[in-house]
């Protein structure tokens, strides 16, 4: 449960916020009593909570257990944004061809909290591939997405970001020392730290005021083209191809690249 620091305080929002935090980061569903135990609270003090975020359509209750679940009402809203609608509407086939053209999974994160918050992704449309899960939070300071995000900053908000992250001063050191090469290049390249034999290929997308509305991101999966018996596209190619995407998606939300004049 997060603790309101600031000067105000609105009790009952705050317990209602903690609800949809809760269930948001639950694989099943949970009963009031769970609930309440998890947030150290009375399921009378729930009660007229649940009520109201069912009514509002933030959560629904299963109708055999009676279990609350999350419902996609946050998604919809915050895909209401303006910005973010626009880019989401460009890649809903921008990604497809993506993925039909290099055989590989691909996803788009943007920056939120400290974290990077996957928003759309496509999977392989080979048998094989590696999918990160759409609404997935990443570490800024250990993705490729995050720190082609942090490139395009100005170097006190990229300290900034990372200090409110969840980096030791160790993980900002080395997220800060590759930031310069990935702004040269103007994208990012790199084994993925979590998993062996992925390679993460990294694309801003810059949006109308220069600024970096989001990242295109590949998990590159080496595969052998002797053992799958057909032609592979290379690594070279479809890191051609996810900048080719990234500036049509660039182009399709008004965006300029910050060295354009």
């Amino acid at each position: 449960m997060n603790e309101t620091t600031g000067k105000y305080r609105a009790p009952a929002l705050e317990r209602g916020l903690d609800v949809v935090e809760l269930l948001s980061e639950q694989d099943e569903a949970l009963s009031k009593k769970e609930i309440s135990e998890r947030l150290g609270l009375s399921v009378n003090e729930l009660f007229r909570m649940l009520y109201v975020l069912e009514e509002r359509g933030f959560i629904a209750a299963d109708e055999e257990t009676g279990k609350f679940r999350l419902t996609l009402r946050t998604f919809e809203l915050s895909n209401r944004h303006p910005p973010l609608q626009r880019l989401l509407s460009a890649a809903s086939t921008e990604l497809q061809d993506l993925a039909d053209q290099t055989q590989q999974a691909c996803h788009i994160a943007v920056h939120q909290d400290n974290m990077m918050v996957v928003v759309a992704q496509q999977d392989s449309p080979y048998k094989m591939g590696f999918t990160i899960r759409l609404s997935a939070r990443i570490d800024i300071h250990g993705s490729g997405s995050g720190l082609a995000f942090l490139a395009f900053q100005t170097d006190s908000q990229a300290n900034a970001i990372l200090e409110k992250s969840n980096a030791t001063a160790e993980q900002k050191q080395m997220a800060l020392s590759q930031l310069e090469k990935i702004r040269r290049q103007g994208y990012f390249v790199g084994a993925s730290p979590q998993i062996s034999g992925v390679t993460n290929i990294t694309y801003p997308i810059f949006n109308s005021t220069k600024k970096v509305e989001a990242v295109l991101t590949m998990p590159f999966l080496t595969l052998n083209s002797d053992s799958l018996h057909h032609q592979v596209v290379s690594f070279e190619d479809s890191r051609k191809a996810v900048g080719e995407t990234a500036e049509r998606l660039i182009s399709a939300i008004g965006g300029v690249h910050p060295d354009a004049r």
